[in-house]
């Protein structure tokens, strides 16, 4: 994950609901020009089908964060938030199923496609941004990156530039003395071309490891982008959360770190102004914080009820490794699906390869309180 663009692992708080903009959002649902009854039939069944995914709760009703998930669980499908009061409100954990390298589980495209009752037909579904974001070119970035300046790049879906786009920034980073820190460069905006630059402010001095964050706000939607610093090396654990369970495991890399005994120090909660001991409590098990790749531990998972109501930004972990002797810290965010919910292509991969006619719609929805795009692309599939 070091270096890469972190869409499942980073989220932010957006309190309250984002007010749409029909500037960056496409409203509603967008037809294609309908050329015969065929395409009419088709368009009707995509607009059908989009709907009871982003309408219905599907069932059992939290099928997204069952314990024991499973693709036989899952009756009846639909990302709608229970409860809601609404329309076009999505849950995250449902979403986060739609993401294949999901840890803990995904829904595969045979399995909704038959919830779906869509035999015959081909889809492919993403959620996105209201507009992208480029941070540094897709390249990677490193501390003297962030010293020097980091370009960002704000455009519309279509690629046309956005300016004037306001861009902020935070960035949480440790030193040598596992203490955490923020850096708060300047906001600032784009220019006609939509790019800016964001440089680390002063005190961001001796940094060994990063996390930043950009806030990037145009027409009063906000889309929230992370990276690593792309000299960081994840070898600590691999992490999943659905809703307050948080989930590690010793990531399959060959070394000698891979057998070597972990050991939970310390797991802190950081929120925009504090940071706050979540874990050990006191009262756990002399073996609550161990795990490792051999017999006993496997895993280690741990339920945080402050990720239900705080305004948690980062859960950081201190752990202790038996081999090399050294305590790693791992960065994770408390909401994985909120940025996870960017999913860029569930479906058939081939997309609409051999199909005569094929059909695009979209839609707004909610997630977390953030504004995205769903688009469900449909064709009928060649007998």
């Amino acid at each position: 994950m070091a270096g890469e663009a972190v869409d499942y692992l980073i989220g932010m708080v957006i309190t309250g609901m984002v007010a749409v903009s029909a500037i960056i959002v496409v409203p509603n649902i967008t037809y294609m020009s309908l050329l015969s009854v065929s395409q009419q039939q088709l368009r009707n069944i995509a607009m059908d089908t989009l709907k009871t995914m982003l309408l219905d709760a599907g069932y059992p009703y939290n099928w997204g964060s069952l314990p024991n998930f499973s693709n036989s669980s899952l009756q009846r499908f639909g990302l709608g938030l229970y409860g809601s009061n609404s329309f076009y409100v999505l849950d995250p954990n449902k979403v986060s199923r739609l993401i294949l390298d999901n840890p803990t589980g995904h829904l595969g495209y045979d399995t909704v496609r038959d919830r779906l009752k869509l035999q015959g037909y081909g889809f492919n579904f993403r959620i996105i941004a209201p507009f992208n974001v480029t941070i540094n070119g897709g390249q990677p970035v490193y501390v003297e990156t962030l010293r020097s300046g980091v370009l960002v790049t704000v455009k519309y879906n279509s690629g046309g530039p956005i300016c004037n786009a306001d861009v902020k920034a935070r960035i949480l980073y440790i030193k040598n003395n596992r203490q955490f820190n923020w850096s708060t460069p300047p906001s600032t905006r784009t220019d006609v071309l939509g790019q800016c630059t964001i440089r680390a402010g002063s005190d961001f001095q001796d940094v060994e490891d990063f996390v930043a964050i950009f806030y990037v706000t145009v027409a009063d939607l906000t889309s929230v982008n992370a990276i690593y610093n792309a000299g960081f090396t994840q070898r600590a654990a691999q992490a999943s959360i659905i809703g307050a369970n948080v989930t590690l495991w010793v990531p399959p890399v060959g070394s000698t770190e891979t057998q070597s005994r972990r050991v939970i120090q310390t797991v802190h909660a950081i929120t925009e102004t504090d940071y706050i001991l979540l874990f050990p409590r006191g009262d756990e098990d002399p073996n609550a914080g161990k795990f490792n790749a051999g017999t006993g531990y496997e895993t280690w998972s741990y339920l945080f009820p402050e990720l239900l109501y705080e305004d948690v930004l980062f859960l950081v972990f201190n752990i202790r490794l038996s081999l090399p002797g050294d305590t790693l810290v791992l960065f994770l965010a408390p909401r994985p699906n909120w940025l996870g919910a960017r999913v860029e292509a569930y479906g058939d991969v081939t997309g609409t390869r051999g199909a005569s006619t094929a059909v695009k719609v979209q839609r707004n929805v909610v997630i977390s309180g953030m504004t995205y795009i769903a688009e469900l692309t449909m064709w009928k599939e060649s007998t």
